[in-house]
């Protein structure tokens, strides 16, 4: 079954119905420099947020939403048909990595965060906006009931993944002054540790 993440013109409309995830996802990525790699870019939508500055490129899986992407794209970015777990990209390729609304979707989240940690030079940042397990006992009993139908209807979204775990357990050291938290939602920056 495909499930709405997959159908470019509603996840569009859905993204559209949130207008703070769309300023929350230009703030995260005024942070982005040099030569930047944005994982999972769906239909481009955040595409047109960067800088003339940066050289960019997208991965994304969904081949459908890529080619969506290719006609909103005013940076000429270099767009690549992949996935997070299998970034087709050399080690130490780029300055930041840009994460907005993947990692709940992405099937191992450990191996992605890995190829991440592999792609950034030393030194590089990860930007990423996500959606977390919440912190509430009832909210996150909410979350674990939902998720089973919700990740089936959804394609592949699970909204009690706790991500910001997943980056520290991955090596990353998250910058404290960069972190938000609004409800479920969390924008960050992080560096990968020593």
């Amino acid at each position: 079954m495909r499930g709405v993440e997959q159908i470019p013109w509603l996840y569009d409309l859905m993204m559209r119905l949130a207008p703070r995830i769309a300023r929350w996802r230009s703030e995260l990525v005024a942070g982005a420099h040099g030569r930047v790699l944005e994982v999972g870019c769906g239909t481009g939508l955040g595409l047109t947020s960067y800088g003339a500055d940066v050289e960019l490129f997208a991965l994304e899986p969904n081949f459908e939403a890529l080619c969506w992407a290719r006609r909103r794209d005013d940076h000429d970015a270099r767009l690549v048909c992949a996935t997070a777990e299998a970034i087709p990209f050399p080690d130490d390729a780029f300055d930041c990595v840009v994460s907005s609304l993947v990692f709940c979707s992405v099937p191992d989240a450990d191996r992605g965060l890995g190829e991440i940690k592999r792609v950034l030079r030393p030194g590089g940042r990860l930007l990423m906006l996500e959606h977390v397990q919440a912190r509430s006992r009832l909210g996150a009993r909410v979350l674990d009931w939902i998720q089973p139908a919700w990740t089936l209807v959804s394609g592949g979204c699970h909204p009690n993944r706790d991500t910001v775990a997943a980056v520290e357990r991955a090596g990353f050291v998250i910058e404290a002054d960069s972190f938000r938290a609004r409800g479920v939602m969390r924008r960050f920056s992080a560096r990968p540790g020593e």
